[in-house]
């Protein structure tokens, strides 16, 4: 077994690569925002008619945040 990913690593597979992403809810409770080595990369909601919605990636985000207890 591989050792896990530390911050700033990027594992290079054939079509792809692995990094590790940040992800936290907002404090507006409907934002999820996601980061890589420190910068800000973007945010997504599940807000009716946002230019930053997308209900399939949220709720995904928002489960994987449940499941370890960093959802408010």
């Amino acid at each position: 077994m591989r050792e896990p990913i530390k911050d700033g690593e990027v594992r290079l597979s054939e079509n792809g690569l692995a990094l590790v992403v940040g992800i936290w809810q907002d404090k507006d409770g409907e934002t999820i925002n996601i980061n890589f080595e420190r910068n800000f990369i973007s945010s997504i909601n599940n807000k009716e008619g946002s230019a930053r919605q997308h209900r399939n990636l949220y709720k995904h985000l928002k489960e994987t945040l449940q499941k370890h207890g960093k959802w408010v």
